[in-house]
């Protein structure tokens, strides 16, 4: 009997032990969460750069494990708080007992205007931008997760000034021209908007980085009468529009036509697809042809933009460019119709001149420079691109072989490769164009001493010096 009576007392020892020990597990639970200090996390949706008249801010709050209930904003200037407002969020229901288990994340997302129009009080200089953000944890001793980040950012309330320092420019269509400008301290981003076109500026010089260059275009398929304008950005998310005079003299492009036949198509076409995985069969060898002329030509086109990106912020080269010593087969912006078996079939634009001389000839870089490309490019074939910095590119295409590769430093001259037929070349040459921010422009200018002289080295002659 004794032996019951003490194996009953032993068991409801244990039994109160494992009670009292479940009570200190979940009283630590408890003060754990309590005590937390883990709150949502802070997320932008586009970090802004700086507060201008009309600045919003686009925040929000995640939490993995609770609902965010609240978010709020501070802006503090010279140490005064200037604006304060928050937003409540409605949360679904917290089932705290479910600990095992874990819900969908809660996300809020909130768009706050923070700019002067809502903050009368805002002055230039700097403030700082407090975001708190709660959720309704057990956390700080029940009174909540609290996330917080916090951003210094430049106050800017006037837009940027811009002065233009170039006198009368005159631009031909499918050609290029050079403006000077000054701009006001804090500016970002500036450079020349034609239509959908934007051609970014560069520093003169790094002693003076608000003095600005930009080289700019009208693409052959840019209007005349398409308005150019500067364009200056700050950090504060303002802009200016600024005019400056040009004139922009039109130009007619030489029309040609092209015959295909099967035997050029069945030579050029297969090679290509076989280098362009993501071109699909289209069933005929015309079809395919099509695909490669349009497609894959607009592919590239992407591609040099790309590649545009690339671009040292300073000119690589003191001389004009050279042209390769050749016949001239085809011109830059001749407009092409492309016929098979007596009827159009496709139109698109040749961007660049098409030069012939002996088999194999070798092909030398126009310019000082470093190589960004050198590969199978599409419609071009084995292609080399060599950057001159300022966004000013050139490109040689239809090449049989390579003497660079990318990353290589190139001088005015030298041999970079030898012509060939590959990709849509009906025969042995070399294309070349120049590019601007990937843009084809006409070669001639750059090839024309007198030219360069006039549009770039003398206006850039009083910032030669050091």
């Amino acid at each position: 009997m004794s032996n019951l009576q003490g194996k009953s007392r032993n068991g409801a020892g244990w039994g109160v032990t494992f009670l009292v020990l479940v009570l200190l597990v979940v009283l630590v639970a408890l003060v754990r969460s309590a005590t937390s200090r883990e709150g949502p996390t802070i997320i932008f949706k586009k970090l802004p750069k700086g507060l201008s008249q009309r600045t919003e801010l686009v925040v929000g709050a995640q939490d993995e494990k609770h609902n965010v209930k609240a978010l709020a904003v501070e802006v503090v200037q010279e140490g005064q708080v200037v604006h304060q407002v928050a937003m409540a969020f409605s949360a679904r229901p917290h089932r705290w007992w479910k600990f095992w288990s874990r819900g969908p994340v809660s996300t809020a997302i909130w768009t706050v205007p923070v700019g002067h129009e809502v903050i009368p009080g805002l002055k230039d200089g700097r403030a700082t931008l407090r975001i708190t953000a709660l959720s309704d944890s057990w956390g700080r001793f029940f009174r909540g997760g609290r996330g917080e980040a916090v951003l210094e950012l430049p106050v800017r309330l006037a837009p940027p000034q811009v002065e233009v320092l170039t006198s009368q420019l005159h631009i031909h269509q499918g050609g290029c021209d050079l403006v000077l400008f000054k701009v006001s301290p804090g500016t970002i981003e500036s450079g020349v908007e034609v239509g959908d076109f934007f051609f970014p500026s560069w520093p003169v010089k790094q002693s003076l980085p608000e003095t600005r260059l930009c080289v700019f275009a009208y693409a052959y398929n840019v209007d005349a009468s398409t308005p150019a304008r500067l364009v200056a950005r700050d950090d504060a998310g303002n802009e200016t529009l600024a005019n400056f005079t040009y004139q922009v003299f039109p130009k007619n492009f030489h029309s040609d036509t092209i015959t295909l036949t099967h035997e050029f198509m069945n030579r050029v076409v297969p090679p290509i697809m076989s280098q362009t995985p993501d071109l699909r069969d289209q069933g005929s060898l015309l079809k395919n042809f099509l695909e490669v002329n349009g497609q894959l030509r607009e592919i590239d086109a992407r591609l040099l933009v790309e590649f545009s990106k690339h671009t040292s912020p300073t000119f690589r080269w003191s001389e004009p460019f050279i042209r390769i010593p050749s016949k001239t087969e085809a011109n830059f912006a001749d407009h092409r119709t492309y016929m098979y078996n007596g009827q159009a079939v496709d139109h698109q634009t040749h961007l660049g001149f098409d030069l012939a001389g002996v088999e194999h000839m070798p092909v030398a870089a126009a310019n000082d420079g470093e190589v960004v490309f050198a590969g199978f490019l599409g419609i071009f074939g084995n292609a080399v691109v060599i950057d001159h910095g300022c966004g000013l590119q050139s490109l040689y295409g239809h090449m049989s072989s390579f003497a660079v590769k990318a990353g290589d430093q190139v001088r005015r001259g030298q041999v970079i490769g030898r012509s060939g037929q590959t990709g849509l070349a009906a025969g042995d040459h070399v294309h070349f164009t120049i590019l601007l921010d990937g843009i084809p422009v006409n070669p001639a200018e750059w090839w024309d001493s007198h030219w360069i002289h006039e549009r770039i080295e003398v206006k850039l002659q009083p910032y030669a010096q050091p």
